[in-house]
């Protein structure tokens, strides 16, 4: 590993791209969140609580990630040894994620029941959101008992089994809802399954490097994100709902009225509105 700590370039570079681009997203979701709370929705407690639970988290993270970098750069500046060193948020990575990740799974979970009225799939997503989390506890524990870079190879196992659950999660809530009334939801979702994967890849393959911290720094600003445009969206998903299902040249183009029978082919009900 002597290779990995001669070239600052592989350690240090990483760390400044993943530490910037988790601020930039940090800064989405700050625009995300003022947004939400700026509609004054009437939503539960307990969604306003998620939200700013996960606010809570991302600040607390983002600072620790730009505290982590002042010491890796400015602090120990021109310290080639201190480089190997692994400080405390890096090894909390995981478990902040799952911190964030879990919670927001479990509502898009719930969201997929209010549509799908299927209990089977709701418990399904629940136990692959309890799985993921449970991994990401322990991929975090651990390397707390690692004191060094060169020796987190041996976290490869479970980093890997942690973001395969996490890639299955988000996998099962896109593949699982095929309607436009969580659109967003799937969207979001794939997204955050694009970082999982691309985290796996660079953390199992590119172990000389830091690169993977690209993609891990910013994945809990990633499910925040998921959380704060499904919130924000819903008065465009209302509009939606109100347009037909079906295109309106296969509509009866009669002068009459559609019946009660056509209209259940095209419009929504109103519960199903309210709903969102």
């Amino acid at each position: 590993m002597k290779q990995h700590l001669d070239d600052p370039s592989l350690v240090l570079g990483p760390l400044l791209i993943g530490t910037v681009f988790n601020a930039f997203i940090y800064g989405i979701c700050v625009l995300q969140f003022s947004s939400y709370w700026e509609n004054k929705s009437n939503d539960p407690s307990i969604i306003k609580l998620l939200v700013g639970w996960t606010f809570l988290l991302d600040t607390f993270h983002t600072c620790a990630l730009i505290y982590m970098l002042w010491v890796y750069v400015i602090v120990e500046y021109n310290n080639s040894p201190f480089l190997a060193m692994v400080l405390w948020p890096f090894s909390a990575t995981p478990i902040v994620t799952t911190l964030t990740s879990c919670p927001i799974e479990i509502f898009l979970s719930w969201r997929i029941k209010q549509f799908s009225k299927s209990r089977r799939v709701f418990f399904g997503l629940i136990l692959l959101a309890l799985a993921q989390a449970s991994l990401g506890f322990t991929c975090s524990i651990i390397a707390y008992q690692i004191p060094d870079i060169a020796s987190y190879h041996r976290l490869i196992p479970f980093v890997d089994a942690w973001q395969v659950s996490a890639v299955v999660a988000d996998g099962s809530i896109t593949d699982n809802v095929i309607s436009r009334l969580i659109r967003s939801s799937i969207e979001t979702a794939a997204f955050g399954a694009f970082f999982c994967i691309m985290d796996l890849i660079t953390f199992t393959t590119l172990q000389r490097t830091n690169f993977h911290v690209i993609f891990a720094f910013p994945l809990g600003r990633i499910y925040t994100n998921t959380l704060l445009m499904n919130l924000n969206s819903r008065s465009s998903l209302r509009a939606e709902l109100e347009r037909p299902i079906i295109p309106e040249f296969m509509l009866d183009q009669s002068d009459g009225p559609p019946c009660a029978s056509d209209r259940g082919i095209y419009e929504f009900d109103s519960s199903q509105r309210e709903r969102l």
